[in-house]
Order: C-alpha cells, then sequence, then structure tokens
C-alpha cells in the first residue's frame, strides 16, 4: 500500500489517500503512522516534502 497527498481538510490539516483509494486520513492516524515508519526511507515525493516541511511528523511508536 501507498499513500499520497489528497489536500486539506475544513480544519486546515492535509489529508492523505491510499493508493487503492479507499483510506483517507490525516497525518496522526495509526495505520498511516505505520505505514510511514515502515517507508520512512523511500517515501513518495509529495510525503516527503510533508516531511521536509514540517508539515507530517513521523511519530515513534513508543509515543503513541
Amino acid at each position: 500500500m501507498s499513500y499520497s497527498v489528497l489536500g486539506k481538510t475544513s480544519m486546515n490539516e492535509n489529508l492523505y489517500i491510499s493508493g487503492d483509494n479507499k483510506r483517507t486520513c490525516i497525518g496522526i492516524d495509526n495505520i498511516f503512522q505505520d505505514w510511514l515508519r515502515a517507508n520512512k526511507d523511500s517515501l513518495p515525493s509529495d510525503i516527503q516534502a510533508k516531511v521536509d516541511a514540517g508539515e507530517l511528523t513521523i511519530v515513534d511508536k513508543e509515543q503513541i
């Protein structure tokens, strides 16, 4: 599975969508965070750009 940036929510949070278009979430979603941790070395460029800009944080599993 992969994710990409979909847009913004009404509360101005980044919204992400799964590659199969079956799941949307915001950055703090546990399943999305698991995927981020597992793929942190090879994130899609749009997701990596959000991480680099400080708009998306990959949270350590111990902090959840």
